[in-house]
């Protein structure tokens, strides 16, 4: 344990020391006692705050939500991490060399394309949505399948010190835990928006920092864009299990605002 947290602080301090560090024994382990304490403590933190903060205005959840549902909720999170580490790679890998407004433009509308997927499965006001659940999945499949394509091109060697990476980041969130705290106490609204926020941007700039020294090594942008695209296609997938029936709507909600 007290490594492991020596590693998290390792990544405050310096993202690039972390990112050297990655490649030793036994990183990987310590990341995953990282990753579990940022779960552990996510299902602590959403079980005491409010449903109706920062949303004054929010709905009442239709079911309860106590600590196991949060728990159940932290379950998605792994698998969601492995489509992050994947997309990452995957992006890293494309966006190595080349020249980088073309690995640009094409990176975009590989991550665009299932966004307009998801656009057009919506149920339209008085209309039908454009293309059905049976199109959208076959859709979604034909995306998916030279996604995994992509993936599988990656070096293996890669694979270790990324998901180490990856996974220790979280300590930016676990870290943030304590403001967010503070300010739902508060019940200052524009305050917990910023702390998520900076968080957010913090998490970033940092991974990208981090994966600038990641071995092989790459330029600034070969790392923050790939890492950008890749968070944004993992809320690709919470959206589409949603829309594919594999997630229920209160778990939807609670994995994208929560």
């Amino acid at each position: 344990m007290k490594k492991a947290l020596a590693f998290g602080r390792m990544f405050i301090v310096s993202p690039s020391r972390a990112a050297e560090a990655c490649s030793e024994h036994g990183a990987l382990r310590d990341a995953l006692v990282v990753y579990g304490l940022t779960l552990l403590g996510a299902a602590v933190f959403q079980y005491w705050k409010p449903f109706d903060f920062p949303d004054a205005n929010a709905a009442v959840p239709l079911g309860t939500q106590d600590f196991l549902f949060w728990l159940k909720v932290m379950l998605w999170q792994p698998l969601l991490m492995a489509f992050l580490i994947g997309f990452t790679g995957a992006l890293l890998h494309w966006m190595k060399d080349g020249w980088l407004p073309l690995k640009l433009f094409t990176s975009f509308f590989w991550s665009v394309i299932p966004w307009i997927f998801i656009v057009l499965y919506l149920p339209r006001e008085h209309a039908p949505s454009i293309i059905n659940g049976f199109q959208f999945r076959v859709l979604f499949t034909l995306w998916i399948l030279p996604t995994i394509y992509a993936m599988k091109r990656v070096p293996s060697d890669w694979w270790r010190p990324l998901a180490a990476f990856l996974l220790v980041m979280n300590v930016i969130q676990l870290l943030t835990y304590v403001p967010e705290a503070v300010v739902t106490m508060l019940r200052w609204e524009t305050g917990y928006k910023a702390v998520v926020g900076g968080a957010g941007l913090w998490m970033l700039f940092a991974g990208a920092f981090g994966l600038k020294k990641l071995p092989p090594g790459r330029p600034l942008p070969r790392a923050l864009l790939p890492l950008l695209f890749a968070l944004l296609l993992q809320i690709v997938v919470v959206i589409a299990a949603f829309m594919l029936g594999w997630l229920p709507k209160e778990t939807l909600k609670a994995l994208l605002y929560g």
